[in-house]
């Protein structure tokens, strides 16, 4: 058991290097460089967790322990250690990846907190863009519509931060990124707004006509024609 840990440790660290970190940054942008610890290396802390929780993201870490006590003072990510040996471990790092890439992008240089929900939505979307959603069964992406199927009129921005968000969220923004591409998801990451705001401001920088709007009332349709 300690052998196979210890090789799918050196496998996620290698996606990560290789695949992760490269495509995530092109598509959501930079996390803070060197960041608070001056280190342009991220720490990945491997730890014991709920069995439900794949990972989190801590924000705190990024504050000095003069302003946060509590604060690790590093660019860092959790992973539950229940899955390093599950296939699904890097989507989960990818996951909390974008999360700390948003604290830059929106917390560190505008000063804003992104609506969770659409916090959420973009590290939803992570698996899909580093292409482990191609296959489609077992994946992350069968999971939430799985559970969208069951709970489909869960409201898209009000967050309990139950499975049921989840799946609203990411099918949400498969049909916002299949519709208007990838550079509606840098567009509104590096914007200076949150939530609705920010992706009536990519959609405007792109040249489209819709409307958050337009597009969730699409979205909503899609869903009921398609059944």
């Amino acid at each position: 058991q300690q052998s196979s840990t210890i090789s799918a440790l050196d496998s996620l660290g290698r996606k990560f290097d290789e695949v992760i970190y490269p495509r995530m940054t092109a598509g959501y942008g930079s996390e803070w460089r060197p960041g608070i610890d001056n280190d342009e290396h991220i720490t990945i802390l491997i730890t014991k967790m709920i069995d439900t929780a794949g990972g989190y993201f801590n924000g705190n870490n990024e504050y000095s322990r003069t302003q946060i006590s509590s604060s690790n003072e590093r660019e860092m990510v959790y992973l539950n250690g229940l899955y390093i040996n599950d296939l699904k471990a890097p989507a989960f790092l990818a996951h909390e990846f974008q999360h700390l890439i948003t604290f830059y992008q929106k917390s560190k240089l505008y000063g804003l907190d992104e609506n969770i929900w659409l916090n959420e939505a973009r590290s939803e979307y992570a698996s899909t863009l580093l292409g482990y959603d191609n296959l489609y069964i077992d994946s992350n992406l069968e999971k939430r519509v799985k559970v969208f199927l069951g709970r489909s009129s869960d409201p898209l921005a009000e967050w309990r931060n139950e499975s049921s968000d989840y799946s609203a969220v990411n099918l949400f923004l498969q049909y916002l990124i299949d519709h208007y591409g990838t550079r509606l998801l840098t567009l509104m990451t590096q914007n200076n707004k949150v939530g609705i705001a920010s992706i009536n401001a990519a959609l405007q920088a792109i040249g489209a006509s819709e409307n958050f709007g337009d597009v969730f009332t699409n979205w909503t349709i899609a869903n009921y024609l398609n059944d």
